[in-house]
């Protein structure tokens, strides 16, 4: 039976939000700790003061100087300083003055066709912050960004196409944004997107593509991709082989590197896989200890629940 992942809307960080590491035989969960998207890029290089895009949360912090500095860009009519300037008005919630500036100076940027300032205003449309909700609205601006070349535009279209908001399910349009999206490098949408395709499609000849993203950011470095891939081949999901010993060698990089997830998932692999034996318990409570040690609940819990059954036995 195939597993399925929910997969969200528009949102100002994009994210699949998902369990951690489940405590079921033989341990590895498909459904990795959730990944934010965020939307940074350079800004043009003869800009006057430093233009790396700060992540959404962050910018919020930004420092009265610069403010000014990005104020003085925007008045000008620097379409980055705009940009980033909205960005930081539209999340304050606690001044809807303040948000409806932010919204204009993203309209004044996306006049001059910068793809985030686009981007943003979607996903305004979509959530009804600071503007009328409306998914017809965020499905047009998301277009516009998507086809100016932003990626999380591309991925977030894909999504709108593969659930039918503010368009009609459209599954051929949306494979189509969701490979152009993945082509363009970023782990995270090529890990996100595959969930999503995974999710919706029924197709098995898609699960060979969409399992390559997640190879692709698996071989990358990106965690999520690898822990779901590790999980997927520990229970032999998604047309994998099941292999329980492969799962285990996938996961004990992160695990020795003192990732607590991983160091948890590889514990319940080898106490509660089929292949082990012996030394699979031996090593699984070493793992279960350092997770524990780390500060991962589950393995707290579970660590206790081991002691209190070996006590019990001890004492009868």
């Amino acid at each position: 039976m195939k597993k399925r992942h929910a997969v969200c809307g528009a949102a100002f960080l994009l994210a699949n939000v998902a369990t951690g590491p489940a405590q079921t035989d033989p341990g590895l969960s498909t459904k990795p700790a959730g990944v934010t998207l965020s939307g940074e890029r350079l800004a043009p290089e003869k800009a006057p003061v430093d233009l790396s895009r700060p992540e959404m949360r962050q910018i919020e912090r930004l420092s009265t100087r610069l403010e000014s500095e990005y104020a003085d860009a925007a008045t000008r009519g620097e379409a980055w300083a705009q940009t980033k300037l909205g960005k930081a008005y539209v999340t304050n919630i606690e001044d809807t003055q303040l948000q409806q500036r932010g919204v204009e100076l993203l309209r004044q940027a996306a006049e001059q066709d910068d793809a985030e300032a686009i981007y943003l205003l979607a996903t305004l449309s979509a959530t009804g912050v600071a503007v009328e909700q409306s998914n017809l609205n965020a499905f047009g601006q998301m277009k516009r960004a998507a086809e100016l070349g932003f990626a999380e535009a591309q991925f977030e279209l894909a999504m709108m196409y593969f659930e039918g908001r503010g368009t009609p399910v459209d599954r051929d349009a949306a494979l189509a944004w969701a490979r152009t999206a993945a082509a363009q490098g970023s782990n995270p949408i090529k890990y996100s997107l595959a969930l999503a395709v995974l999710s919706n499609e029924e197709e098995p000849e898609v699960n060979s593509e969409v399992m390559s993203w997640l190879t692709s950011a698996a071989n990358e470095g990106y965690s999520e991709a690898l822990f779901f891939l590790a999980g997927a081949t520990a229970h032999g999901d998604y047309g994998l082989e099941k292999n329980e010993e492969k799962a285990a060698e996938m996961t004990l990089p992160l695990a020795k590197a003192g990732n607590v997830e991983f160091q948890f998932a590889l514990a319940t692999l080898y106490l509660r896989g089929k292949s082990f034996g012996e030394h699979g318990r031996s090593e699984g409570i070493k793992w279960l200890k350092k997770a524990a040690e780390g500060g991962q609940i589950q393995a707290q819990e579970m660590l206790e629940e081991i002691t209190e059954e070996k006590t019990i036995r001890s004492g009868e």
